[in-house]
């Protein structure tokens, strides 16, 4: 176990260096460093003076900043001499920090129930303001509070997250969240944790339900790891804590279906085409909740701590594959699940809670509806939030799931430290991807059908203000008070476009999709998202401005409609619509089988043009590039018409600008050269008269060789002309994620090229010279394969064999 310094104990040995040894402050802190360094086994720690302190200036009040070289058992510590100002606040707050921490710590007893305080003398404001405090020093903002020279200062949330994690509080907070059940509930006040509890009955309903919100908002803060973080330490510890969150995530669940099951009684039923699924309103309870004289301003609290449940749970599983596997698998309370939903409760209602409670929420009609349907007294700026509230829950589900169906743990078992162990056995062992399983369970009830009927009602919605020109189309009077409802539609399409996107796993959910009309919905998206033009001609410039802005609206838009449609070109059939659209795939029609025809594809618009505009539109956003980019790639796949049609289309071009613009990004780099490969291989097949398939090359073996050759020269000058041997060779070609894609469009487009191997031992003194080479490498030959070309017989072999099976009859 690793040794923990206390703050005391350093500034204890800090003061006692400086007057024994009769060191300035600086010099007592560089000492006091030294020596708890030595005494840890760890290098010193090098101390420099702040650039924007006064060289001249009294030692006392100078500021000094640490490398990132601290060792870890110090990280915790305020490291700044305790007489200075900056010193004396650090101080303070980490005081008051722990003070907080304890006093939530005393709330619950060895067996985890929580007893509140009363309510005299305002003592239950204490809660929440320490609460507060903790969620204000432990968010993810403070974890990138670097200096200008790249350094890590301390004061961040490094220390705090450190006393947090080894103070344990984290189950304080899950028994927070455990006890502290939800107004409206049909169990009584004993069932809350305060049993026994005169003075917990006495805490009124709204402020339980407060503590509860803001409960779930320092956990939110302490779990949620911002994508710029750049402190590793920071992203480290809240992976850890993620890890320990795991055996609260039932609870989590649980606390979710109650509250949906609170917001769908008091607010609307669900939508039960998908039959015993989903929730039904319940007369009796309804009118008890009425002649309870519930308010309004409690209901727009119960939809706002559902919504930040859905946050957390969101902050809860993201980086953590176990997490993923404990909320999806996460088992109901029977007798609630039965009491809110039909009579008839299936299996999956209890044994798959996360399932359950996604599904419910996308189910539920008054959330869905992009109208609210409040009472004539409510003022507009209320609907308006209602509005923004609801789609803000299905945007949060949508993402919820995404999540679920993507795997994004890709930290290694012996990065982190005891936390990570134990972790990793509450985790139950899990190290390889859930994705697919969960993709599956969410398929298996249905959610594509509610997630394609939220897009086309959005849609709808959108096409209706912006018009088939895209453009916006608001009075002035209306403007700034639509303009947040049509930015919540946006980002609500792109998030139920992309949770389409991580279900297109198999051919059966495609086919499943396609069936639903989820082409025509896609292709409206793209449309919509790309379709926006500019009036540069405007004097005043106000169009161009308010063009602009929209391109900066719909960009998440276009990302999730090119990453749907990505995933379902996998299906050939369905790539060759997408492609060609319904008039111009007549010629391919007896491709077609009965089943396919049964599926309405062949009345889909060719969504290529928007796909190539969408390029041309957002050259610098990465996430378009690539998913345009990987759809052009998979379109040419098999497919020598599709491809064709994205040469006549001017998709080369597009492409090659895109790689040459993101030369770093390996994802762009890869599906660049993937789709110039499979462009070039499918046409020169064709024109071969090889198999390009489904009778594609019909009229390839009628052409003269001359007319081979011409052809096959006119494609190669296309590519080259736009510089794809240097693009390939200089920028795709020295990423290890795209060198394999590069040398099979080399070497299809008819350049010399081959593969080398290098050393290990060269590449590690940095010459890569030809001296260094090996030998040639083999087209898709791993790097560090373990495979063995020549069979080396074992002497062992026989005798191993041989103890083995007398083991076994042993």
């Amino acid at each position: 176990m690793a040794t923990i310094i206390s703050q005391e104990l350093f500034d204890e040995t800090l003061l006692e260096n400086e007057e024994c040894f009769d060191l300035s402050p600086n010099e007592a802190l560089r000492e006091t460093m030294d020596q708890f360094c030595r005494q840890l086994g760890h290098p010193p720690c090098s101390l420099r003076r702040n650039d924007d302190d006064d060289v001249n200036s009294n030692d006392n009040d100078s500021k000094v900043t640490l490398p990132q070289s601290i060792p870890p058992s110090m990280a915790h510590l305020t490291l700044t001499h305790p007489s200075t100002p900056a010193g004396q606040v650090e101080r303070t707050n980490r005081t008051n920090f722990c003070h907080w921490l304890t006093l939530l710590d005393e709330c619950v007893g060895v067996d985890g129930v929580v007893t509140l305080p009363s309510q005299g003398d305002d003592n239950p404001n204490v809660l929440l303001e320490a609460l507060s405090h903790l969620s204000i020093k432990l968010q993810s903002k403070n974890d990138n509070n670097n200096n200008n020279d790249g350094d890590e200062e301390e004061g961040g949330a490094l220390p705090y997250l450190i006393l947090f994690q080894q103070s344990s509080s984290i189950y304080t907070l899950l028994s927070f969240l455990t006890t502290i059940i939800p107004p409206n509930d049909n169990h009584d006040s004993t069932s809350n944790g305060n049993s026994g509890n005169n003075e917990g009955q006495s805490i009124n309903q709204p402020y339980k339900l407060h503590l509860l919100q803001q409960t779930i908002h320092t956990l939110s803060s302490i779990l949620t790891s911002t994508l710029k973080e750049n402190n590793v330490k920071c992203t480290q510890l809240r992976g850890e804590l993620r890890d320990l969150f795991i055996v609260g995530l039932n609870r989590l669940v649980s606390l979710l279906w109650r509250f949906v099951v609170i917001v769908t009684l008091e607010n609307g039923s669900v939508d039960n085409d998908g039959g015993e699924n989903g929730v039904e309103g319940v007369t009796e309870e309804e009118d008890a909740l009425e002649n309870d004289g519930a308010t309004s301003s409690r209901k727009k609290l119960q939809t706002t701590v559902l919504l930040d449940l859905l946050k957390l749970s969101i902050s809860a599983v993201r980086g953590c594959e176990g997490g993923k596997v404990a909320f999806v698998q996460s088992t109901l309370d029977e007798a609630t699940t039965t009491t809110a939903t039909t009579t008839t409760t299936r299996m999956w209602n209890t044994k798959r809670g996360g399932v359950q409670v996604i599904f419910t929420i996308l189910s539920n009609t008054l959330l869905n509806t992009t109208t609210t349907t409040t009472s004539s007294s409510s003022s507009n700026d209320d609907k308006e939030s209602t509005t923004i509230t609801n789609m803000e829950i299905i945007e949060a589900t949508c993402q919820l799931l995404t999540t679920l169906c993507r795997y994004d743990d890709f930290r290694t078992p012996t990065s982190g430290g005891g936390a990570t162990a134990a972790a990793a056995a509450a985790a139950g062992g899990v190290s390889t991807s859930s994705a697919h399983d969960h993709a599956m369970e969410f398929h298996r009830v249905g959610v594509e059908r509610l997630l394609i009927k939220i897009a086309n009602g959005v849609l709808n919605d959108l096409l209706l203000v912006y018009g088939e020109g895209g453009e916006e189309d608001a009075d002035d009077g209306n403007e700034k008070e639509e303009e947040g409802v049509l930015a919540k539609k946006e980002l609500l399409a792109a998030a139920v476009l992309t949770a389409l996107r991580v279900l297109a796993v198999n051919d059966e959910i495609i086919q499943t999709m396609v069936a639903l009309g989820v082409l025509p919905i896609v292709t409206k998206a793209l449309k919509l998202s790309v379709t926006a033009t500019t009036d540069t001609n405007d004097e005043e410039g106000s169009n161009t401005r308010s063009s602009s802005n929209l391109l900066l609206r719909k960009h998440r838009l276009a990302a999730g409609a090119l990453g749907l449609i990505r995933n379902l070109c996998g299906n050939d059939e369905i790539k060759t619509n997408l492609c060609l659209g319904s008039s111009s795939n007549n010629n391919s029609s007896d491709q077609q089988s009965s089943s396919s025809s049964s599926l309405s594809i062949s009345s889909t618009p060719s969504a290529l043009p928007h796909l190539l505009h969408a390029m041309q539109l957002y050259p610098t956003i990465s996430p378009i590039q690539e998913h345009a980019c990987g759809t052009l790639a998979a379109m040419a796949l098999r497919r020598p018409s599709n491809a064709r049609a994205i040469i006549e289309e001017g998709g080369p071009r597009l492409i090659i600008t895109a790689m040459k613009r993101h030369t770093e990004n390996v994802s762009v780099q890869r599906q660049g050269a993937l789709a110039v490969r499979n462009i070039v291989s499918r046409l020169l097949r064709d024109l071969d008269g090889g198999s390009g398939g489904s009778g594609d090359n019909a009229t390839a073996s009628g052409n003269t060789t001359v007319e081979v050759e011409d052809a096959r020269s006119a494609i190669r000058d296309r590519f080259g002309e736009l510089g794809v041997e240097e693009v390939l060779r200089n920028i795709a070609g020295r990423h290890q994620g795209s060198v394999d894609e590069a040398y099979a469009a080399l070497r299809d487009l008819g350049y010399s090229v081959t593969l080398t191997k290098l050393s290990a031992e060269d590449l590690q003194e940095g010459n890569a010279s030809s001296n260094a080479i090996g030998r040639t490498m083999m087209f898709g030959e791993k790097h560090n394969s373990n495979f063995r070309p020549v069979y080396e017989q074992s002497a062992g072999l026989s005798n191993a064999v041989d103890e083995a099976v007398s083991n076994f009859g042993a």
